[in-house]
């Protein structure tokens, strides 16, 4: 009997991933290049410090306010009212990765989905080789 309750949660928290860490470069991304390559430091995107077990307790349902508690402040709200963050995550020891992850809602305010610019990014939070 245990069993039967175990899966379908299993089930439940892979359909959440796959909702939650779909890759979509072509969901439009706020933009950020340099134009020359002597272009000073300060234009190049910088991410928020945060850590991966901050960024796996988004879920499905969760509040805005709730997602502001994991994630901290988004970087830009798009005209369609979803949220891009731009996070800096641990990629080795000393490495860190940029990544940009939109974040979108139901007619209720309520997290419905969330995709990532970069597959690098989905995958460290998968716990994917890459």
């Amino acid at each position: 009997m245990l069993l039967l309750v175990l899966v379908p949660l299993g089930a439940a928290e892979a359909q959440d991933n796959d909702r939650l860490n779909r890759v979509a470069p072509e969901v439009e991304f706020s933009s950020a290049e340099r134009n020359y390559d002597d272009m000073d430091a300060r234009y190049a995107r910088e991410g928020v410090l945060r850590e991966i077990t901050q960024v796996r307790r988004i879920a499905v349902g969760q509040s805005q306010d709730e997602l502001q508690a994991a994630l901290g402040s988004s970087a830009v709200e798009h005209d369609d009212g979803s949220y891009e963050y731009h996070l800096s995550l641990p990629l080795t020891r000393q490495d860190r990765l940029i990544c940009q992850y939109r974040v979108f809602f139901d007619d209720r305010d309520k997290v419905a989905s969330a995709v990532w610019r970069r597959p690098q990014c989905a995958d460290l939070v998968l716990e994917q080789p890459q």
